[in-house]
């Protein structure tokens, strides 16, 4: 659901541009929303753990090194 956010908030940029900006516009929105993402998770009153196909952990937040 946040990583829907994350996509949402990049197709809001534009994908031209006239100062070659556009890939800085990305990457700071790319950062700010990953921050945001990670203060959410991590301010969560419970586990959230995230793994890959074979079952490894990729990431956790805080609630799950309780």
């Amino acid at each position: 659901m946040l990583s829907a956010a994350i996509l949402l908030s990049m197709s809001q940029i534009p994908t031209t541009s006239t100062g070659g900006n556009t890939e800085l516009l990305r990457n700071e929105t790319l950062l700010k929303t990953g921050a945001l993402q990670n203060a959410i998770l991590n301010s969560a009153n419970f586990s959230s753990i995230a793994t890959d196909e074979k079952g490894v952990i990729q990431l956790f937040n805080v609630g799950a090194e309780r």
